[in-house]
């Protein structure tokens, strides 16, 4: 007979490996978030800034090979091998947000541990945000991916002292800021770090050298000058492009928190107070990456076109600090308690996944519904009849043929032969509100194919006006 003394020591030789327990979870993390990049790749329209990153215009940022952006040029690559389509246009972004998963977790893992990590990971591969970007035909899920790395390894080369991976941290920044100009935003969030470490009691971090701080500031400074260089040169035409207001300092706020998730903020921003009570000086440095490009881009607002895009390179800081809060919870009450704990979690896991089953079965990937509207066109034109749109691109793709752009396009007369159906998106009403009170009141609105999104619409519009009929 066994004896309980030997059953115990061969039960404990059976136990699985720690490794192993990390590698499947992580595993299980990935292929959530494949499922979920993958889910519906295809089914969403293109709308503007995906139909301009297909085109071969120039929006002057790319107009060189040192400053074109990676992610366009791959994406072009993908769609000229595998033909245009919302699936394959989207493909690459998709394939980036999936590997940006594993790609961030081995350095947040060295630098916050196995379960923050984990709890980093699964927040990142279920976030509405993440997952828009990711289903989109742009450059932005690339832009975090390159930030996000430049900001662990700067952690990581300043708090074991490893100059080559302070240089490899400035490689990544770069390669960031050929994706937008946004990236340099870490010129002041690693500035006001050291800084900051320098003035207030911290324990200071290995790396806090005169050496090394001439090699994060020296090429800094070259990269910022010559990246933002060409544009602070020519702010005239900066303005003329991008000085228009098109929105205000709390949407940008509410909006940005919407994106993130209310109670991942929340969780976060407490998160931040405590372990920066306990002085962490990664925290400090995750914490000033959430909250300065936030604070930066809605004092932006004011004077200057805004998006809550462009404070997308924060998401990963955001996450991470939730879960560094989240993991501190558990570590901290022990028993029933953990329950409290487990509440916390579920928070930050259930609303994001409930975002998710909106934007997926509700809210038409968050975008215009362009594909609706040119389908209604196409059962209901007659011969000779006109197309004009907001946006000629989509609708040029869509019916295969050219239509005409809604904001270079003369009215015609009252007594014209000719039918004319008009689309309008959410941008009519802002850049052309004259043209939009000459529909309204000489055109009939025909179907309409809003998409509700919280307090947001995406405006889709159908008029057709039709002169014989309007005369009657």
């Amino acid at each position: 007979m066994i004896t309980r003394s030997k059953m115990l020591i061969r039960m404990s030789s059976l136990r699985i490996p720690r490794w192993l327990i990390e590698i499947t979870i992580l595993v299980i993390i990935i292929v959530i978030a494949a499922g979920l990049r993958f889910y519906k790749l295809g089914e969403w329209s293109f709308w503007g800034d995906e139909a301009f990153t297909l085109g071969a215009k120039e929006d002057g940022f790319n107009y060189s090979f040192l400053r074109r952006s990676l992610a366009t040029d791959l994406i072009r690559l993908t769609t000229a091998y595998l033909g245009v389509s919302e699936w394959n246009a989207r493909l690459v972004p998709a394939l980036i947000g999936i590997l940006t998963i594993p790609l961030t977790y081995y350095p947040t893992r060295r630098m916050f541990g196995t379960g923050t990590a984990l709890l980093a990971a699964i927040f990142l591969a279920i976030s509405p945000w993440h997952l828009y970007w990711s289903q989109n035909a742009r450059f932005y899920i690339l832009l975090l991916l390159f930030y996000s790395m430049g900001l662990l390894a700067f952690h990581i080369a300043m708090e074991e002292d490893r100059p080559w991976l302070l240089v490899g941290s400035l490689l990544l920044f770069g390669f960031a800021a050929r994706e937008r100009l946004i990236a340099l935003f870490f010129v002041p969030v690693i500035g006001v770090y050291l800084l900051l470490i320098w003035l207030l009691p911290f324990e200071k971090p290995k790396g806090f050298r005169p050496r090394n701080l001439v090699l994060i500031f020296a090429p800094a400074a070259i990269a910022g000058i010559f990246f933002a260089g060409p544009y602070l040169a020519n702010l005239g035409a900066w303005f003329g492009g991008f000085g228009r207001i098109n929105t205000n300092p709390l949407w940008m706020l509410v909006g940005t928190v919407y994106y993130i998730g209310l109670p991942t903020v929340i969780i976060a921003a407490f998160g931040f107070l405590y372990w920066f009570s306990r002085k962490n000086r990664g925290v400090l440095l995750f914490g000033l990456n959430a909250f300065l490009p936030l604070a930066a881009i809605v004092v932006l607002s004011t004077f200057h076109y805004a998006a809550n895009r462009y404070v997308f390179i924060t998401l990963t800081s955001w996450l991470l600090l939730a879960a560094l809060a989240i993991r501190e919870l558990f570590k901290n009450i022990e028993g029933l308690g953990r329950i409290l704990a487990f509440g916390a979690l579920m928070l930050v896991i259930l609303v994001p996944f409930s975002e998710d089953i909106l934007y997926f079965q509700y809210q038409n990937g968050n975008r215009d519904n362009w594909k609706a509207a040119i389908h209604y066109i196409e059962t209901q034109r007659q011969d000779g009849d006109i197309v004009v749109s907001a946006n000629t691109d989509i609708s040029d793709y869509y019916l295969d043929e050219q239509t005409k752009s809604l904001y270079n396009w003369e009215p015609p007369l009252s007594n014209g032969h000719n039918r004319v159906w008009i689309i309008e998106d959410m941008n009519v009403a802002e850049l052309q509100p004259q043209m939009l009170s000459w529909i309204k009141e000489n055109t009939r609105e025909q179907a309409r194919f809003d998409v509700h999104v919280q307090a947001r619409i995406f405006k889709m519009r159908v008029y057709l006006f039709d002169p014989v009929n309007m005369n009657q």
